[in-house]
C-alpha cells in the first residue's frame, strides 16, 4: 500500500508509527481479540477520530468546493486561450477555453463569462470541424445568459455546423434565428444589413435543396460497441465467454478453465468496472467517469478537480461518487492516498447507504450463500474475492483499519449518512458497518485490482501508460501465468480479454500480474509475486525454469511436438535425424515438415512485422495468428519464434483498446 500523508504533508506511515506507539499490551490484546471489523474500527475511531481528537482528519472548512473554482485565474486562462486563437492556434486555444471552463465558477456572477468561455470554445471547436461539441457549447453559452448583442455570432456557427453535419432542416431555423438576432446586435447599419445579405443567399439556396424539403438528417457518430464474446455469454458468468468454465480446488481456489477448445484471438471476456478510479495527473485530459480521452470537457459545479466527456457522464458521476467525494477530495489529495484506497471509498461512494444496509444479512451469513449468477456489477461478488486475512500480521490489520477509520471520518464530514451529521460523535452502528465493508475493500483489493491503462504510440513505438484503476470481479478469477494465454486491454473502464494461444478443454485460462518469463528470471519472478500478491507460482514457465528471450537466443535445441500423442521431443538444431522417437509414446514423428515450417518462420514473421510497422494492425494480426497456429501444431514452447509471435499479436490487439497517437 502506498503511503498516506495527511493535511500537515506528514506521511500517513509516520502518524500510524505515532498511532502504534501510544498503544499499550493491553490495547494490543483488545485489538486482537476484535471479534469483527466493527469492532476493529471502533477501537481506531475512538481513539483517533471520536471528539475531533485528530487533526489528521477530513478538513473541509478551507479547502472546500467553493473554494476550487478561481475566477481570476478563469479569466487569464481565457485570455492565453484567445491569444492562441488570434494566432488560429485551434488546438491550443481549445486547451487554454476548457481549462477556463473548468476553473470558472459557475455562480450568478460569473455566469455571462462562462457563457463567453463556451461560445469562444465553440468557435475552436467548429474550426476543428468537431461540430457536434460546438453546437453542444453554444447550447451551454445561451443556457448560460451569452450577451443578447452577440447571440447573432453564435446562432450563425450553429447554422454552419448543422449545415456541416448535413443537418438541413435544423441549420435552415439556426440561419433564421440569426437573422432575427442582428437586430439586437451592434453592428453598424452597413455592417448589419451585409450580413442580412449573406444569410438571405444561403437560406434561398438552401430552400430550394430538395434534402432540406425532405428533412434528411445525417447526424452523429455511435461509439464503438463492445465486442462480442466467443461462443456468446455464459450463463453463470455473463462477462465470460460460453467457452468458459469456472472451477474450484483447495490449491488454486476459483480459477478459469477452457469450457472447450478455443482458437487463437478470441474474445474470452468484456466486463465493466464494478468501481474506477482515475489518476490525479489524468483529472483533466480524461473523463472521470469513462476515462475517454477529453475534447471539449464538461466540469463539476463546485470544483476543478475532474472533468467529463459529456452530458451522462456528468450527470452519473454528481447523481452518485461524486455528490459525496467532492468536499472530501482536499483531505484525500492531501494525505496521498493511493489509487487502491480511492478505489475502495469509491465502492462505497457510487452506492447509497441503504443500498448497503439492504445487503447486510446476506454478507454476514457469507459462508452460507447459495452460489448463483455471477452477475459483475453485483456487490456480494466482489465482497467474496479473496483477502487472504487469515495470513495477515494483526500490524497488518491494524494499519489497513487505520485506514478504513480515516475514510470514515471524512464520509462522516459529507451527507452520506446525514445532513448535519455530529462529525466528533462516536459512529453510530450504521456507519461502523460501512467502516467495515471499507477495511474489507482495503484487504481485497490489494489482490484483485487493475491497472487501466492507455496505448501511447510514438512512430512504430508502443507504450502503455498507468491511466487509472478499476476493480472487476470476474477477470479476477483468471490466476497467474509467467506465461500467460491472454492479453487484456480497456475501452474506457471496460476489460476486454482475448487469448493469444490454442486452448483446448480442461486447460487452464491464465493472465500475467506483473513478471513474465521472457523479461524476467525466475528468481526475480518469484521474489515479486510472494512480496505483492503472497504466493509462490508453480506456473509451467517456474516449474520447467523457462529461459529467457535473451538466453533462448543462444538455444541450440528444439522442442518438437509429437505427432501421435503432442508431447514435446527435444533435438538439437544440428541433428542429422530424419525421425525422431519419442520418449513419452514410444512413436516417431518426421523432422522434414517441421524444419520446412521453420524455413517458412522467418519470412511470415517479416511481412507480419512490416504490416504492423506501418500500423495495419488488423491484417498484421491475422498473418500473426496464422503463423502462431503452424508453430503451434509442430512446435512445444519455450521457443523464441513462438513467443516473438506472441508478442506481435499482443500488439496488435492493444490498439484495440485504449490509445493516443
Amino acid at each position: 500500500m502506498n503511503e498516506l500523508t495527511p493535511q500537515g504533508g506528514e506521511p500517513f506511515s509516520i502518524r500510524h508509527d505515532r498511532f502504534r506507539n501510544i498503544l499499550k499490551t493491553s490495547d494490543w490484546d483488545e485489538f486482537t481479540k476484535s471479534t469483527d471489523d466493527k469492532q476493529k474500527i471502533q477501537f481506531v475511531y475512538e481513539r483517533l477520530y471520536a471528539g475531533g481528537q485528530d487533526s489528521g482528519g477530513c478538513k473541509n472548512t478551507e479547502d472546500g468546493p467553493a473554494s476550487c473554482k478561481n475566477g481570476e485565474k478563469s479569466m487569464e486562462m481565457k485570455k492565453s486561450g484567445t491569444d492562441y486563437f488570434q494566432k488560429s492556434d485551434y488546438r491550443n486555444a481549445l486547451n487554454w477555453y476548457s481549462l477556463a471552463v473548468l476553473h470558472c465558477p459557475q455562480t450568478k456572477d460569473w455566469r455571462i463569462q462562462l457563457s463567453i468561455i463556451y461560445a469562444n470554445r465553440s468557435a475552436c471547436l467548429y474550426h476543428l470541424k468537431n461540430f457536434d461539441l460546438a453546437i453542444s457549447d453554444i447550447q451551454r453559452a445561451l443556457d448560460n445568459g451569452y450577451p443578447k448583442d452577440l447571440r447573432y455570432k453564435v446562432y450563425d456557427r450553429k447554422a454552419r455546423c448543422l449545415l456541416a453535419t448535413k443537418q438541413l432542416k435544423l441549420a435552415v431555423e439556426s440561419f433564421r434565428t440569426t437573422m432575427r438576432s442582428l437586430d439586437d446586435s451592434n453592428l453598424s447599419p452597413d455592417e448589419r444589413r451585409k450580413r442580412q445579405l449573406d444569410i438571405q443567399i444561403m437560406l434561398t439556396m438552401m430552400v430550394k435543396d430538395k434534402h432540406t424539403k425532405n428533412g434528411i438528417v445525417e447526424n452523429g457518430t455511435t461509439e464503438p460497441e463492445e465486442p462480442e464474446v466467443h461462443g456468446g455469454r455464459s450463463e453463470v458468468y455473463p462477462a465470460f465467454s460460453n467457452a468458459v468454465s469456472v472451477e474450484y480446488n483447495e490449491t488454486e481456489g476459483r480459477h478459469a478453465v477452457a469450457g472447450s477448445d478455443v482458437p487463437v484471438g478470441k474474445v474470452l471476456l468484456t466486463e465493466r468496472a464494478y468501481a474506477s478510479v482515475l489518476l490525479r495527473e489524468y483529472s483533466h485530459s480524461h473523463c472521470t467517469n469513462c476515462f475517454v480521452r477529453l475534447v471539449a470537457p464538461l466540469p463539476c459545479p463546485d470544483c476543478e478537480r475532474v472533468a467529463f466527456c459529456g452530458e451522462f457522464c456528468k450527470r452519473s458521476a454528481l447523481e452518485s461518487y461524486h455528490a459525496v467525494e467532492c468536499s472530501m477530495l482536499p483531505a484525500l489529495f492531501s494525505a496521498g492516498v493511493s489509487i487502491t484506497c480511492l478505489i475502495a471509498l469509491r465502492i462505497i461512494t457510487q452506492r447509497p447507504l441503504k443500498y448497503f444496509i439492504d445487503l447486510r444479512p446476506k454478507l454476514l451469513n457469507h459462508t452460507q450463500r447459495p452460489r448463483g449468477k455471477h452477475e459483475p456489477d453485483n456487490y456480494v461478488n466482489l465482497y467474496d474475492l479473496v483477502t487472504h486475512r487469515e495470513t495477515r500480521s494483526v500490524q497488518d490489520i491494524l494499519h489497513r483499519t487505520h485506514v478504513a477509520a480515516f475514510y470514515l471520518s471524512c464520509l462522516k464530514k459529507t451527507n452520506y449518512f446525514a445532513s448535519g451529521c455530529n462529525t466528533d460523535s462516536r459512529p453510530t452502528d450504521d456507519e461502523l458497518f460501512i467502516g467495515s465493508l471499507l477495511l474489507h475493500h482495503l484487504l481485497l483489493l490489494q489482490f484483485n485490482a487493475f491497472e487501466v491503462s492507455e496505448l501511447r504510440q510514438h512512430g512504430n513505438d508502443q507504450d502503455t501508460v498507468f491511466i487509472g484503476g478499476s476493480v472487476y470481479p470476474t477477470l479476477a478469477l483468471l490466476n497467474h501465468s509467467c506465461d500467460p494465454c491472454v492479453v487484456r486491454y480497456h475501452r474506457g473502464t471496460t476489460v476486454v480479454v482475448h487469448n493469444i494461444r490454442e486452448l483446448h478443454a480442461g486447460e487452464a485460462i491464465t493472465e500475467n500480474y506483473g513478471p513474465m518469463f521472457m523479461f524476467h528470471p525466475k528468481e526475480e519472478r518469484q521474489q515479486t509475486l510472494k512480496n505483492r500478491y503472497w504466493f509462490e507460482c508453480n506456473c509451467i514457465a517456474c516449474c520447467q525454469d523457462w529461459p529467457t528471450s535473451e538466453q533462448m537466443k543462444t538455444n541450440t535445441s528444439l522442442r518438437i511436438r509429437c505427432i501421435h500423442c503432442k508431447n514435446a521431443i527435444t533435438v538439437t538444431t544440428e541433428s542429422m535425424e530424419f525421425a525422431v522417437r519419442c520418449m513419452v509414446c514410444s512413436k516417431t514423428t518426421k523432422l522434414l515438415p517441421v524444419l520446412k515450417v521453420l524455413q517458412d518462420t522467418e519470412n511470415k514473421y517479416s511481412v507480419a512485422k512490416q504490416l504492423m510497422d506501418k500500423h495495419n494492425y488488423e491484417k498484421a494480426l491475422s498473418e500473426f495468428i496464422a503463423l502462431l497456429s503452424l508453430l503451434h501444431k509442430h512446435m512445444v514452447p519455450p521457443f523464441r519464434d513462438y513467443h516473438l509471435c506472441q508478442q506481435g499479436i499482443r500488439q496488435c490487439m492493444l490498439t484495440f483498446g485504449n490509445k493516443f497517437y
